[in-house]
């Protein structure tokens, strides 16, 4: 789960801004919210070269998708749905069997995606003044701005309403990262008060209990691939093992290592 984050991040990071357009390099005129492609390819260099960099975290990595979908004036959760990561408010909501979970009629719907496009014209004028130098109160800034926009959508939905949205987003959350990852960065790690110290042990627990469920696997698929070779004739059995011979252990091989990064992948 932590290599399909990774890689979730890594495509971000290096698909050609024209791509996330969707547009020709040649196409002139305005992009989003920018008057070129340079100006809008400038502003998410200075995002991503920020979030990335010495001075980066995972929380500002993740508001990238955020910020893009701002710069490009299209809803937000766009980017983070195309590229499969984390999505937004509305983006949950766009899907019925939510919205019916929510208990929600189509009015507060209506309402919603109405007031999601007034949040998205203000946080298009507070973008274009951010500083991705003052890497000390980018992330606050920009947290700021969501919380802001979060509690705008919040004021249109009832309170139990609000409760279940958010453990569905947590939910939604844990089908691309690890519960570690989630409660270790912001803006959960402050919200609970998870200290270092915590953060630390959090995680080493978290890759000895892998470790332990990479050797319960193991053994699953032996277990598997015993009860599969027990339909085949006992000469035909003993031919196969043979081919097979006695068990290597792939656990530290880099060949292993590929193979399960792929799997993570699909």
């Amino acid at each position: 789960m932590r290599l399909k984050q990774i890689s979730s991040w890594a495509m971000l990071v290096l698909v050609p801004a024209t791509l996330a357009l969707g547009q020709k390099e040649e196409d002139a005129g305005p992009v989003g919210i920018f008057q070129s492609r340079a100006e809008y390819d400038q502003f998410m260099r200075g995002a991503k070269r920020t979030a990335y960099g010495p001075n980066g975290s995972a929380e500002l990595r993740a508001m990238i998708p955020m910020l893009n979908d701002i710069a490009l004036n299209q809803p937000i959760g766009s980017t983070a749905n195309q590229y499969n990561t984390e999505t937004s408010t509305l983006g949950l909501l766009s899907d019925k069997n939510i919205r019916a979970d929510l208990e929600m009629v189509d009015d507060q719907y209506e309402e919603l995606k109405r007031l999601n496009s007034e949040i998205q014209n203000r946080m298009a004028d507070q973008i274009r003044g951010l500083d991705f130098r003052d890497t000390g109160n980018l992330t606050s800034r920009i947290r700021a701005m969501s919380e802001q926009s979060q509690n705008d959508l919040n004021s249109v939905l009832l309170p139990h309403q609000v409760t279940r949205l958010r453990q569905i987003r947590m939910q939604s959350q844990l089908r691309r990262r690890s519960l570690v990852d989630i409660l270790t960065s912001d803006p959960l790690k402050t919200e609970l008060d998870i200290t270092d110290r915590q953060t630390a042990e959090l995680r080493q627990e978290e890759q000895e209990i892998e470790e332990d469920l990479a050797r319960e696997i193991a053994k699953l698929r032996e277990k598997a691939r015993d009860r599969l070779l027990s339909k085949l004739k006992p000469n035909q059995k003993a031919e196969v093992k043979e081919m097979l011979g006695d068990a290597f252990d792939f656990s530290k091989s880099k060949d292993d290592k590929s193979a399960r990064g792929k799997g993570k992948r699909k």
